[in-house]
């Protein structure tokens, strides 16, 4: 099965809204919000948000979604293809395919998303109204080329100088086109936004004693994975060290085993990883998380399509 992930930039200034666009609200949520659970819903877990400008208010209002946070330190003096590949970079060797999209382009449908997964291609480009939108799909083996283009037409400039196949999918999903530059923008957003409310969503999560195991539990092992460090993975979370070990000590109390063993030397003076009984839960739970995602849609599905509730 292929590894999917995503980057999410929202690292610019919005100096022509008037106003910080990654924290505006469309109903109960900000932008930044509803793009990293529009992929969560499509069953993309391995999220970066690339930030910049207010960095820790997008942190801080992400927190709790289990994403991966990492900061464009330049990002006054840089572009958004330079937010991007560092997204990029970092999912690279994580990833077989990964979904880009910057943040103002909160709307589009998770059966986009989806339909795009089940794709072949190594690049693919949704289509609405004979345009194309966001996000684009992108085979992590073209990653190392686009890291490498050092042209003035931002990603799609990347991709277009490649020989590689492309796919146009085309989709009925107005969200892909809308991105907020404008009050204007903001408002038919809403509008839109509006008309499509209702979908199902469920949290999954283990409990013995007391829950133990659900989405934040399975960034941090991913990220201690990765980073052969709990401080790091704990930098990249917005999870607090001592909350992490929390989190960890719960786990290994109602399991009966280790999750995360330290030892000395490496990087920061320590390292430590995540034990095989540890990676071996974390592989069942994301697919039983999945499993779990389908069979709600199926039910929702069977039972309200025919209604007129909503």
């Amino acid at each position: 099965m292929a590894r999917h992930g995503a980057v999410i930039v929202a690292a610019g200034m919005s100096t022509r809204m008037g106003d910080f666009k990654q924290l505006m609200k469309i109903g109960d949520m900000t932008l930044v919000e509803r793009v990293v659970v529009n992929f969560q819903r499509a069953g993309i877990k391995d999220i970066v948000v690339v930030t910049g400008y207010q960095a820790e208010r997008v942190e801080k209002t992400l927190h709790h979604f289990g994403v991966t946070f990492l900061k464009n330190e330049d990002y006054k003096t840089t572009q958004m293809m330079d937010s991007a590949k560092i997204g990029l970079a970092y999912l690279r060797d994580r990833c077989d395919q990964v979904f880009f999209c910057p943040v103002d382009v909160p709307l589009f449908k998770e059966k986009t998303v989806r339909s795009m997964r089940e794709q072949e291609g190594q690049v693919v480009y949704p289509v609405c109204q004979e345009h194309l939108g966001h996000p684009v799909r992108i085979g992590s083996s073209l990653i190392p080329s686009i890291l490498a283009y050092l042209g003035d037409n931002g990603l799609k400039g990347a991709l277009d100088s490649l020989r590689t196949d492309r796919v146009y999918l085309p989709v009925k999903d107005e969200g892909i086109l809308i991105d907020v530059d404008t009050q204007e923008d903001y408002q038919h957003l809403l509008e839109l936004h509006n008309t499509e409310l209702m979908r199902p969503q469920i949290k999954v999560r283990l409990t013995g004693q007391k829950p133990f195991f659900g989405p934040g539990m399975v960034t941090l092992l991913r990220e201690i994975n990765s980073t052969e460090s709990v401080r790091e993975a704990c930098a990249k979370t917005g999870i607090s060290y001592s909350k992490a070990w929390t989190m960890i000590h719960t786990a290994e109390d109602e399991l009966g085993y280790k999750v995360v063993e330290r030892q000395p030397g490496g990087r920061n003076g320590g390292a430590a990883y995540v034990t095989q009984k540890g990676k071996k839960l974390l592989r069942l739970f994301i697919e039983y998380e999945a499993r779990m995602e389908d069979a709600a849609r199926q039910i929702y599905q069977d039972i309200f399509f025919d209604s007129d509730l909503f």
